[in-house]
């Protein structure tokens, strides 16, 4: 037992006034009287015998002393010892709303469902003088409910929670959970999730402060399976007009009981484009790269079917193919020197309809006019542009981030070495076959990662020096005897425009964005296209503010133009984990035969019960 209010135990003492009443009797007084008859028909105790009568008295002041205990107890809130070894004057309701609690058993109840059931009863057991707190989160922590006594009101709005399909982010909750604990503590946190605070975090229970007392209400099922996209690229291929190179990583998460046998269904503009069959085991990332046929605003969607999955909000993808912007490109030679194979490579990616190229002498730079990436061929400048990416192609000495000499005998090599064969300037390039002429050596500095390598020297190097894309070559086509004329050649060349640019392409094209993030946007209002099924649902709603929550899964645009892509893409929301405990332990989620929490009642009801207990023994009974 404990006590909510021990400041009130010092009523107590107030137990020393009937023991002094009864301790300090007045003693009777010897009176003459006419006779004694009727003086014995009115006190019955003069019938009786002395030990008994002193026995009546003691009894008179042990129920005396029991009812002001009760009285005192009854304001002091006393508590019978809750499941925390400490006590505590108020609890912390801590509800995860994250995607994963959607998730449902065989009987329909979701996670979320089953945590407010939990928490709806575990609330019957605690006093009212308690002040209860629910904070309910995902990757941002709300305060629902501040600190209240009106235990209706807290009902009310722990009914309201609905679960938000974005990621968690245990971490900030916890935080919120000890501000809110801090203002009145020792405190209870009760932390309601499919996964408990320790298991997202190790560090989570050690770093509590000293008056949190975290008790964890693990809702996840007994075994559950669940097969998710938690990746997804798009982009223009290279080299190809109105094909996109698709990326697209399927993971199973690891606690499935087995490996699983799914389908993955693409469409463009409504119509089967391909179909994918894939065989996965429990905790393994899959990734899958597929092209598709497709012009701008065609709808792209990409569908995961599974028999077996407990979760469906992350199986598909739903985009619209991204207008094909041309890439405007200036290639920047003296005119002395131009090389002839380099203008046909440039002119072969140009026909594809990616490229627009501005050709000029170094008497033109700089250039009036914004372009997105700047070729330098056999030449570099003075002064160098470092807001926009570039490509060098046989550099004649340094300049800003390039540190180079040319070679007065330029050097024949029958092959080079891959540095890294799967970086995106050497896709589908034929590294094997190509046999150069090194004309110039550059130092790597930065991030510039070596791709090839002739003899122990780099000629083609990528990466980024200060936040710019740069692309190094220090040969030249024309020299090199297997390349200019190869389909390699012109593949590098649009590879590196399409990697130089590719940040600023893909951020105004796809759009694509993790649920729970906050995107500025204008305009007066925004229209979702959300899949339910196989057919598509939009809804139209005014704009607030010029902030947008991404916080459902789907396509949005403005009534401005602005338009983006939302889904959840998170490994670790996506990889749902098991409650082992709760099939061992039947009765885990049921608490409706636990004890009460709160005796106050209980307390009064007993002190009503004395006082008419001694209304019967010594009026009704006589018994003084």
């Amino acid at each position: 037992m404990q006590f909510l209010n021990p400041q009130y135990l010092w009523l107590l003492l107030l137990a020393a006034v009937p023991l002094a009443l009864y301790l300090f009797r007045r003693k009777s007084k010897t009176v003459s009287v006419s006779t004694l008859a009727f003086f014995k028909t009115l006190a019955k105790e003069h019938q009786e015998s002395a030990w008994l009568r002193h026995l009546k008295k003691w009894i008179s002041f042990v129920l005396t002393l029991l009812m002001l205990c009760l009285a005192v107890f009854a304001l002091a809130g006393l508590i019978p010892n809750q499941d925390d070894p400490e006590q505590y004057r108020s609890i912390v309701i801590l509800l995860d709303r994250s995607a994963s609690m959607a998730v449902q058993d065989e009987s329909g109840e979701s996670r979320i469902e089953a945590a407010k059931r939990i928490l709806r009863q575990r609330l019957e057991r605690v006093p009212e003088e308690v002040g209860v707190s629910l904070i309910a989160y995902d990757v941002r922590a709300a305060v629902l409910q501040p600190r209240t006594l009106n235990r209706r009101e807290l009902i009310s709005k722990l009914n309201e929670v609905e679960v938000r399909p974005i990621a968690a982010r245990r971490d900030l909750a916890l935080e919120s959970a000890e501000i809110m604990g801090g203002l009145e503590p020792p405190t209870a946190v009760w932390h309601a999730s499919d996964q408990s605070l320790q298991a997202s975090s190790k560090e989570a229970g050690d770093n509590l402060t000293d008056y949190l007392a975290l008790h964890e209400l693990n809702v996840a099922m007994p075994s559950a399976t669940n097969l998710a996209i938690t990746a997804f690229r798009l982009r223009p291929a290279a080299l190809e007009h109105s094909r996109y190179e698709v990326y697209v990583q399927i993971a199973l998460n690891a606690a499935a009981d087995e490996a699983v046998s799914a389908r993955l269904e693409v469409s463009v503009g409504g119509i089967p484009s391909q179909i994918r069959e894939v065989d996965i085991e429990p905790g393994e990332n899959l990734g899958l790269t597929f092209r598709v046929n497709g012009v701008s605003r065609q709808l792209l969607k990409i569908q995961l079917i599974c028999d077996d999955d407990d979760f469906e909000l992350d199986n598909y993808v739903m985009v619209v193919l991204p207008e094909a912007r041309p890439i405007l490109t200036a290639w920047i030679r003296p005119d002395d020197q131009e090389d002839p194979y380099t203008r046909f490579a440039l002119a072969a990616i140009q026909e594809t309809g990616h490229f627009e190229l501005l050709k000029g002498s170094p008497e033109a730079w700089p250039l009036s006019e914004e372009v997105d990436a700047v070729i330098f061929d056999g030449w570099l400048p003075d002064v160098w542009p470092s807001d926009v990416p570039a490509i060098v192609i046989n550099p004649p000495g340094s300049s800003g981030p390039v540190l180079a000499r040319s070679l007065t005998s330029p050097v024949p090599y029958d092959g080079v070495r891959v540095g890294n064969e799967n970086h995106p300037v050497l896709f589908r390039v034929a590294s094997s076959r190509i046999a150069l002429t090194q004309t110039a050596v550059f130092q790597s500095r930065g991030s510039l990662e070596p791709l090839w390598i002739a003899g122990d020297e780099p000629v083609l190097a990528a990466g980024e020096v200060n936040g710019q894309r740069l692309v190094l070559m220090g040969f030249s086509p024309s020299l090199s005897e297997r390349l200019p004329l190869t389909a390699s050649f012109p593949l590098l060349m649009g590879n590196a425009l399409l990697w130089c640019v590719e940040r600023e392409t893909e951020a105004a094209s796809t759009s694509l964005f993790n649920t729970g993030e906050l995107v500025g946007v204008s305009g007066e209002s925004v229209t979702w296209t959300t899949s339910n099924g196989r057919e598509l649902k939009r809804r139209r709603q005014p704009l607030s503010s010029d902030i947008l929550e991404m916080d459902r899964i789907g396509m949005w645009e403005t009534s401005d133009g602005t338009h983006g892509v939302s889904y959840i893409l998170s490994a670790s929301e996506s990889d749902i984990p098991v409650n082992l405990l709760r099939e061992a332990e039947g009765d885990y989620f049921n608490t409706a035969g636990a004890g009460p929490g709160n005796l106050k009642l209980w307390l009064l009801a007993a002190l009503f019960s004395l006082l008419l207990l001694e209304s019967w023994l010594f009026h009704r009974l006589a018994l003084y």
